[in-house]
């Protein structure tokens, strides 16, 4: 593949992929904050730029010479003092990559999504084809959906560009707010984590990062602009999620079904911290998922770009085996 531009290289997804394009021969440029992490960066493959996305001019200068774009930086944290911080960074900053693209001519440009823009699934789960514009619960998933609408319309114009939308991407990385689920199981090793939402019947879609790497892999390969794929892995609920990290430890420790209506009060009290400027360990926004069933259909990406994740357990596996031997630290 020739050279590709990537931002976002040094949260969860980017790093991943930067490091496994640079492994299969190609030559990534990467653009970095200076306070952000790059150890796991320093490869001879790997070019490093300093800027933002608020610095079209730094974007254009990292970018002159790519072929190939994965627009994967953004804000993803569940909480953020200020909410138009989601907007600016998600949607602007979108903004810019996509006109620094345009202005070098880019041969193609993937910008990576969030399957939460996708509608919870009703009778089936919800595609690429379901609801363009459902009901949004949190800022994050708004402004991710006006950055989706953005890259339509740059290709409406005549960009190269396509969209792919990761689901709950989990495994070995940060263990922070773009990989909650590993924090979960983190939590359940380590004896603090003790609940399950609700009855436990709420489902979400759980991918391996490997998985979504080689998807979005798959995507600078074989993807046509104008297309969107669903990068996920296997539709599970809570209670079939922590029987398998149960089963799969070893360790059989007891998990309490938490009401909805409790940890709404829960959230009601994360509310009033974040008013007061503090970080919330959850809000109310995010609690108003939990209860749906967010199952995705994954056969689009199977059958165009012979996408093929690994099962729920062996994701797992592989996750409960990291965090034994690290401790969860992330020291790619």
């Amino acid at each position: 593949m020739k050279q590709v531009f990537i931002t976002g290289a040094s949260g969860f997804i980017g790093g991943h992929l930067a490091q496994r394009l640079a492994v299969l021969g190609t030559n990534i440029h990467v653009l970095l904050r200076k306070t952000s992490r790059n150890g796991h960066l320093l490869h001879s493959r790997i070019r490093i730029f300093d800027g933002d996305l608020l610095d079209v001019d730094r974007i254009r200068t990292a970018m002159t010479g790519c072929s190939h774009v994965v627009h994967l930086a953004g804000l993803a944290k569940m909480w953020t003092k200020d909410p138009h911080d989601y907007f600016r960074v998600n949607v602007s900053g979108t903004k810019n990559v996509l006109d620094a693209a345009s202005d070098l001519n880019v041969e193609k440009i993937i910008v990576t999504s969030t399957a939460g823009v996708f509608p919870p699934a009703v009778a089936h789960p919800s595609n690429e084809e379901s609801l363009k514009h459902p009901q949004l619960f949190t800022e994050y998933e708004k402004s991710k959906n006006q950055a989706e609408e953005l890259a339509i319309q740059y290709f409406k114009n005549g960009l190269p560009v396509l969209v792919v939308n990761p689901a709950k991407v989990y495994g070995p990385g940060p263990v922070n707010d773009s990989n909650t689920a590993t924090m979960m199981v983190r939590g359940y090793l380590a004896g603090r984590w003790r609940f399950i939402p609700g009855n436990g019947s709420g489902k979400m879609n759980y991918v391996y990062i490997d998985d979504v790497v080689e998807g979005i892999i798959s995507a600078l390969d074989k993807a046509q602009p104008g297309s969107q794929y669903i990068l996920g892995g296997e539709n599970a609920s809570y209670d079939q999620f922590f029987d398998l990290v149960k089963e799969l430890s070893g360790l059989d420790r007891r998990l309490f079904h938490l009401p909805y209506a409790l940890i709404r009060s829960i959230a009601w009290f994360g509310d009033l911290k974040a008013a007061l400027g503090s970080p919330p360990f959850i809000t109310s926004e995010w609690i108003k998922k939990l209860p749906f069933d967010w199952s995705k259909d994954i056969s689009k990406a199977t059958r165009d770009l012979d996408y093929h994740p690994r099962s729920l357990r062996e994701g797992l596996k592989q996750t409960i085996m990291w965090l034994r031997k690290t401790g969860g630290i992330d020291y790619i």
